[in-house]
C-alpha cells in the first residue's frame, strides 16, 4: 500500500467514525451544537440553543412550510483545511441506537442503528413498517461495467509490464508463465481500492494440459479450484470473477503447466474505491466526449432515463 493510499484509507475511517453534535428544532428556531447540561421544555415552549432540550412527556416537533423553498436549512460554517481537502463539520447528527427502527415507525422515518447503518421506512405491510437499509460504501459495494480492457498478454512484451514479479523464475524465454509459478498483476491503471473484478482469461500455446488459478493477491493459493482448464497447444478461454488483494490492487495467477496467459477485464466491484473514469462506457475517448464534461453527460443520461420509457412499457 502506498503512502497516499494509506492516507486516504485513514481519512475515510476518520470521516466515517468521527463523532458529531446533535441538533433540535421547534417552530422555526434551529438549535446549535449540543453542550453540557440539559433544558426542560413543555410543549409550546422555545428551544434553548447550546443546550440539551428534553420534551417533557415526549411529543413530536413539526415544521410546516407552505412555500416552495426548503422547510429546514442546517449549516455548519466550521471548515478545517487538511492537506488537499476541506473538512466540514456536520450540519446534522442522528444519534445511533437499537438494532432496528420500530415497526410502528411511519413512512418517511429515518434512523441510524447502533452499528452506524442508516435505516429508512418507505412502505408498510400488515405487520407495520418494513425496515430498509441505505446502501453506502461502508456496508455495500457496486458492480461497475467498463469498456473491456486488456490487462496482460504474456505473448506481447509491452503487455507484461503489469506483472510486478516478472523474472526468469516466473516467465520462460518466450514470456510464458512457467508451470508451478505464480505471477502478481497490477490493476492500478484501472481501479483504486477495488474489491473484485470480472473478466475473461485465456491460455494459449501451453506445453501440456493444465489449469490456471486466479485469486486475490496476498492470500494463500486455494488448492482445489480452477479458473480455467487448458489443453496443450490450444486456445482456451473462460469467464472468471476474482477478489482483489486487500493490501494492494493486485491479483495473482498460478499455472500448473507452462502457458501464455491473457487477461481481459470487463467490470470491477468497488465499495469506497473508484474505477478509472476513462474506461467507463460513457467516457469512450476524447473525440467522442466532445466538450461535455463527465458530470454533464451523466446528468443528460439521467434526465433521458427519467423522461423516456423502456420498450416493454
Amino acid at each position: 500500500m502506498t503512502e497516499n493510499q494509506d492516507k486516504n484509507v485513514g481519512r475515510r475511517q476518520l470521516l466515517r467514525r468521527a463523532g458529531t453534535v446533535a441538533a433540535g428544532v421547534a417552530g422555526t428556531t434551529v438549535v446549535g451544537a449540543v453542550a453540557a447540561g440539559s433544558a426542560q421544555a413543555d410543549p409550546g415552549q422555545p428551544v434553548i440553543q447550546a443546550a440539551n432540550n428534553v420534551v417533557t412527556g415526549g411529543g413530536t416537533t413539526a415544521l410546516v412550510n407552505p412555500a416552495k423553498g426548503p422547510t429546514l436549512r442546517l449549516e455548519n460554517t466550521n471548515v478545517i483545511e487538511d492537506s488537499d481537502y476541506e473538512l466540514s463539520s456536520p450540519a446534522l447528527m442522528l444519534t445511533p441506537g437499537g438494532d432496528f427502527l420500530h415497526r410502528e415507525s411511519p413512512i418517511g422515518s429515518v434512523g441510524v442503528d447502533k452499528d452506524g447503518n442508516f435505516q429508512v421506512v418507505s412502505v408498510w405491510d400488515q405487520d407495520g413498517a418494513i425496515i430498509e437499509y441505505v446502501h453506502t460504501d461502508y456496508n455495500s459495494n457496486q458492480t461497475v461495467p467498463v469498456v473491456p480492457q486488456r490487462v496482460i498478454d504474456t505473448r506481447d512484451p509491452g503487455l507484461r509490464n503489469r506483472i510486478v514479479n516478472a523474472s526468469s523464475t516466473t516467465l520462460d524465454s518466450a514470456g510464458r508463465l512457467r508451470g508451478g509459478q505464480t505471477i502478481n498483476v497490477d490493476l492500478r491503471d484501472f481501479v483504486f481500492y477495488g474489491d473484485a473484478l470480472f473478466g475473461i482469461v485465456t491460455a494459449t500455446t501451453a506445453i501440456n494440459a493444465g489449469f490456471l488459478q486466479i485469486f486475490p493477491y496476498g492470500t494463500p493459493r486455494p488448492a482445489n479450484f480452477a479458473s480455467l482448464n487448458y489443453s496443450a497447444n490450444q486456445v482456451n478461454s473462460n469467464a472468471f470473477m476474482s477478489g482483489i488483494g486487500w493490501t494492494a490492487d493486485f491479483i495473482s495467477i498460478y499455472a500448473l503447466q507452462t502457458t501464455h496467459v491473457v487477461i481481459d477485464v470487463t467490470a470491477f466491484v468497488v465499495g469506497y474505491g473508484r474505477v478509472n473514469p476513462e474506461i467507463l462506457p460513457y467516457s469512450v475517448n476524447a473525440a467522442a466526449r466532445g466538450a461535455k464534461s463527465l458530470a454533464d453527460r451523466k446528468a443528460e443520461r439521467a434526465a433521458k432515463a427519467k423522461q423516456g420509457k423502456p420498450s416493454w412499457e
